[in-house]
């Protein structure tokens, strides 16, 4: 590789490592835990006593009425499910 190739190829990944770092992300909107809860349901049928014994597991890990949904999903995987 000639050395203006291998100065232009750095040049070019230092203003991508600039742009990606000075680019804000957008935070997650909080949704609420019946909200969460009913998007679960599509994708994994659970009967509905399930539902509150989740959220009482949820409230003992410090998760309230509204949170993110990443937030629910790995506070669920911290459940079991």
């Amino acid at each position: 590789m000639s050395k203006d190739l291998k100065k232009k190829i750095k040049e070019m990944e230092a203003a991508k490592r600039q742009s990606s770092a000075t680019a804000q992300v957008a935070p997650e909107t909080k949704i609420s835990f019946d909200e969460w809860w009913i998007v679960l349901q599509k994708k994994k049928p659970m009967r509905p006593h399930v539902k509150e014994v989740i959220m009482a597991d949820f409230k003992a890990r410090g998760l309230g009425k509204e949170a993110t949904a990443a937030d629910y999903d790995k506070a669920l995987e911290l459940f079991g499910l």
